[in-house]
């Protein structure tokens, strides 16, 4: 076999990479039919070499481009780290990606970068080399279909209103709270109560948000956030919803409140035109990644993380 190439990622590159993308993207939606129907695979590459500061290697075999790797800088409260998003990653061979890891992320470590974020198609031997490279399984998107569901449960079931304000915040805190535990231990500082109703407070004023309540006896006992992600990347299929949160209260849980709520949204996703539902959720937390896959839905893509010493 010929040897590898290594270069920067440049300008020359960028349809060479936009034909990889291309090619992995037909084989991740002969996996998974609902991923969308990409057609302009540049653009695709171009959003992710426009990102913030994003710099990459592509590899080469006998001048052809058979991998590039692009990430790009992104600041959250711990800091700032290195993202390579949904179409910043192809490769012909899989084991190329352990050489243009090499090759990028010294200069990402030069500058001060060292958490380390990827979002790699969830095909077995595209994500089996990020392992090699000490990275580890942080995060799952999800898919499935929408459709109509029932399930016996003594949970109710309804379309919030502003007076829901209070119970939804909390909600979310309750999320946010229990992802500091462990296993997650997120150190993300949980906000004050003033934030979180701030954070809320628009929702019904907003159309892309549909929020939903379950009572039992006249008390909420959970919620769950929908909300319209704008399509155009590799990620969202077309009449897509997503299930942007979803919290219930731990004395409720396994009484029906979460199966209840996530019947209802598929429901009403599908009497509303959205053929398909999107989610996400962290490895770690235990509970989410047990119960959204036993809810049908199918990872797509894993976010795998490094944390450089």
């Amino acid at each position: 076999m010929a040897p590898l190439e290594l270069q920067a990622f440049a300008d020359e590159h960028l349809d060479a990479a936009a034909g990889l993308l291309a090619e992995r993207h037909a084989r991740h939606r002969a996996a998974e039919p609902l991923l969308p129907d990409v057609t302009d695979f540049r653009a695709q590459v171009e959003r992710s070499r426009g990102a913030d500061g994003a710099s990459g290697a592509v590899a080469l075999r006998r001048g052809e481009v058979v991998g590039y790797l692009l990430g790009g800088r992104r600041e959250d409260p711990l800091g700032a780290h290195l993202w390579v998003d949904v179409a910043g990653f192809a490769v012909r061979e899989p084991e190329v990606a352990r050489d243009l890891y090499a090759a990028a992320a010294r200069r990402w470590v030069d500058e001060g970068l060292t958490r380390h974020f990827v979002f790699v198609p969830a095909l077995p031997d595209l994500v089996e080399p990020w392992f090699r490279l000490s990275f580890g399984a942080s995060a799952a998107l999800a898919a499935r279909e929408t459709g109509v569901e029932t399930v016996e449960t003594d949970v109710a079931v309804r379309r919030s209103t502003p007076g829901d304000l209070e119970a939804a915040a909390a909600y979310d805190r309750l999320l946010w709270t229990h992802l500091t535990q462990a296993p997650s231990f997120s150190e993300l500082v949980v906000p004050g109560d003033d934030e979180f109703l701030d954070d809320w407070r628009d929702t019904w004023e907003e159309e892309q948000f549909t929020h939903f309540v379950a009572e039992r006896d006249g008390a909420v006992v959970g919620h769950l956030l929908l909300y319209r992600r704008p399509e155009g990347d590799v990620r969202v299929p077309p009449s897509s919803i997503d299930l942007a949160n979803a919290a219930t209260d731990p004395e409720a849980r396994g009484s029906g409140a979460g199966l209840a709520l996530t019947a209802h949204a598929l429901t009403w996703a599908y009497e509303h035109g959205f053929d398909t539902m999107i989610t996400d959720w962290r490895m770690s937390n235990l509970e989410a990644s047990r119960f959204w896959p036993r809810r049908g839905f199918r990872e797509t893509f894993l976010r795998l993380y490094r944390s450089i010493p």
